[in-house]
């Protein structure tokens, strides 16, 4: 495996072949021209206690409260010299310029107002979130400045509590910083040095990125990320990890954009897993890595080429150390995707192939897949469907379970005619038959040339009623405005025919290969309340309450016929309830009921409460009972802020089955004036962590991968 160092020159390589250089502003820069030109004939005003007017030599000296006005530059000082002809201007005592978005201070200031150039000495730079001194700061142009032997921060503190120092710092407002050859400043110890810093002023991101913290299984561990920035199409990020107990860990990130190839990501990672650095290791002194790589390209008409590649040295590499991506999807996938959309049609291609032999995977290679939409037969009401593909499956197992390689190509075809009527003049009614006609060049007893043949027919059946009630009040705060009630009633029927051939007698690739034969109605009725509500000064609809319920009815027949084969029966019965009655609560549930037995299939209510920026509440209930046994869990999650420097957030996760908390998390926030500290205790089943964060308020966002706490917990409030 090679070193982490030749990946990163890699990735340096990378990002200069595929960076592309911004092309000109022609038009821009001929405007800021038209601009000064227009500007360079405004007159200069100078006020103060003592203005005097030079004719011979075209200048302009003031005395004491000395203030200028032009365009959008305001200038302060104790005393001013302006030559009239060029614009240029000696400030000296109190200086202070200001502009839209930054304020420049100093004892004294050379500034033209006409190019918005100048420098000064011993002077500060306000531009939030940026906050800067230096020995001598001089103004390029509208939004550039470059100080010499200071330093930049976003503490707006006479002793900041940090600061970034070096003999040259760019500021580019409203875009980034640039500074070379620097030093970071905690307080005054100096506790970390950086050949080359790029902070872009519109990202969230600091520049570095040090997580401490404690797990079960890592023991005390520190995740760094120093961010790059080449420029806005090159970037990423390079993590030094260590873990107490397996040792160092290494990688990059990577994401680029080459305007005409397309934009993607690449990430590398290698752990030493139990390296000489390792205390009390445990486990295989086997290195372990991953290499993850995604690409996209936007192609003429309409055409969209993605790719990922994945490739990792074990089974356990992505939930050993990213556990986030594990909870996600925890077999990365490999697959090159080429599809056209249309208006009438989709039609794609897809290979998709197995690079890590303990996954089990069903590879594609390829997939041509065409999907007609429903398109409108001439003038009259039929409509037309059709979805065709073509595949080449081999499906591979996991080398450790011995099992043979099942492969056949597949040639499905589905074709659909449909009829769209109104009855009654409410009743919507849309009758359908459909085929599907489907080739294997196998089954799975090795039998070649295998077609089976199987045709559906069909109706929907759908209307909608309402009454409208001449309700106008805010009592409890609702802010009725008269209310809607809206009952939509549907049914579809479905007979599909048995299958020339059993699902038993097919690889099972997907779901095209399990279909087996069907005839039976699904129900649905749903009632919805609503009211309106101003929004930007217009009247908008709002959904208060919606409340669904659904079922199916299967006819117990005897396969290939009508004859009945004995009575009928219910499926489940779901019940979906939506309510927002304002714009800080929402309250989402669903519970299924076995129709037969009338048991409690699975239930489950989230409440979120959202009412202010110093409080918030989320509820949740999880019960689902299966053969393997019945869940009930209960989530909560509470936020509060205490004062202005003082928040805490908890979250609970209790299962009632087996009486015992599934996952607990308690932080704690300090707001330390231009950081804030997170403290964060998590204990899930026996394992436990532990981490800090200092964030900055200006780039507060952590990059993703830093934390090992789970990606997809379990949530209380739909709007987690």
């Amino acid at each position: 495996m090679f070193k982490i160092r030749k990946y990163i020159i890699l990735s340096i390589v990378l990002s200069l072949i595929l960076t592309q250089v911004p092309a000109s502003q022609t038009y821009a820069i001929q405007k800021d021209i038209l601009d000064s030109v227009k500007k360079s004939k405004e007159p200069i005003i100078v006020k103060g206690n003592k203005v005097e007017y030079f004719h011979e030599e075209k200048k302009v000296t003031g005395h004491g409260g000395v203030s200028v006005d032009y365009g959008e530059t305001e200038l302060r000082c104790d005393k001013i010299v302006v030559y009239m002809d060029t614009k240029e201007a000696i400030c000296e005592g109190n200086v202070k310029i200001s502009q839209e978005g930054m304020s420049m201070e100093g004892e004294k200031i050379h500034y033209n107002f006409a190019t918005k150039r100048g420098y000064a000495i011993d002077s500060k730079i306000k531009a939030k979130p940026l906050y800067g001194q230096a020995e001598r700061v001089e103004q390029k142009g509208d939004k550039e400045f470059e100080l010499e032997k200071g330093y930049v921060t976003t503490c707006d503190l006479e002793k900041p509590h940090y600061r970034v120092q070096a003999k040259e710092v760019r500021i580019f407002l409203d875009d980034k910083v640039v500074a070379r050859n620097i030093r970071l400043y905690v307080g005054n110890l100096p506790v970390l040095f950086m050949p080359y810093y790029v902070q872009p002023l519109w990202e969230e991101r600091p520049e570095v990125t040090i997580v401490p913290g404690r797990t079960s299984d890592w023991g005390y561990y520190a995740l760094t990320a120093w961010r790059y920035y080449l420029n806005e199409n090159a970037k990423g990020n390079i993590h030094i990890d260590y873990r107490e107990k397996k040792g160092f860990g290494e990688g990059f990130d990577y994401k680029y954009n080459t305007k005409e190839l397309g934009t993607g990501v690449a990430r590398f990672y290698y752990a030493h897993e139990n390296d000489d650095f390792a205390i009390d290791p445990s486990g295989s002194k086997d290195d372990r890595w991953r290499i993850q790589f995604m690409h996209n390209l936007e192609l003429p008409e309409d055409t969209y080429l993605t790719m990922e590649y994945n490739q990792l040295s074990d089974r356990n590499i992505i939930k050993d150390y990213f556990y986030r991506e594990y909870e996600e999807d925890p077999n990365p996938d490999n697959y090159i995707l080429v599809e056209t959309r249309k208006p009438n049609y989709i039609i794609n291609v897809l290979t998709r192939k197995r690079m890590n032999n303990f996954f089990t995977v069903v590879e594609r290679l390829p997939e041509l897949n065409l999907e007609i939409n429903n398109q409108r037969l001439w003038d009259t009401n039929f409509y037309y469907f059709s979805k065709n593909s073509m595949t080449n499956f081999v499906k591979r197992y996991d080398n450790d379970t011995n099992q043979s390689r099942e492969e056949s190509v597949r040639m499905d075809n589905y074709y659909k005619l449909s009829y769209a009527a109104k009855l009654f003049n409410f009743l919507y009614a849309t009758p359908f038959m459909a085929t599907r006609q489907t080739f294997y060049s196998q089954n799975r007893w090795k039998v070649k040339s295998q077609l089976r043949s199987l045709y559906e027919e069909g109706i929907d059946l759908s209307t909608k009623f309402y009454n409208i009630f001449d309700v106008n009040s805010n009592i409890l705060g609702l802010d009725l405005n008269r209310l809607r009630h809206v009952v939509t009633p549907t049914v579809g029927y479905l007979f599909r025919h048995q299958p020339t051939i059993s699902p038993d007698n097919l690889y099972q690739f997907d779901e095209i290969d399990d279909i087996e034969y069907h005839n039976g109605f699904d129900f649905s009725l749903e009632n919805k309340l609503q009211t309106k509500r101003s929004e930007n000064g217009d009247m908008k609809t709002v959904d208060l309450a919606t409340f669904i319920v659904s079922t199916n009815y299967d006819f117990r027949l005897k396969k290939g016929g009508f004859r009945p084969k004995g009575v009928g029966k219910f499926g489940d019965i779901r019940f979906d309830l939506e309510v927002n009655p304002y714009p800080g609560l929402s309250i989402d549930s669903n519970m299924t009921l076995d129709s037969k037995d009338n048991d409690l299939n699975s239930a489950n209510i989230d409440v979120y409460i959202d009412m202010s920026k110093d409080f918030s509440l989320g509820l949740g209930q999880r019960y689902e009972a299966t053969d393997a046994g019945k869940t009930n869990q209960l989530t909560g999650e509470l936020f509060y802020r205490i004062n202005d420097e003082w928040k805490v957030k908890v979250y609970q996760r209790f299962d009632f089955s087996n009486e015992k908390w599934e996952e607990q998390e308690y932080t704690v926030f300090k707001d330390l004036h231009c950081w804030e500290a997170e403290v964060t205790f998590n204990k899930r089943g026996d394992e436990y962590t532990t981490w800090l964060v200092f964030r900055l308020k200006a780039f507060p966002k952590i990059p993703i991968g830093l934390f090992r706490t789970t990606y997809q917990r379990a949530r209380p409030g739909i709007q987690r």
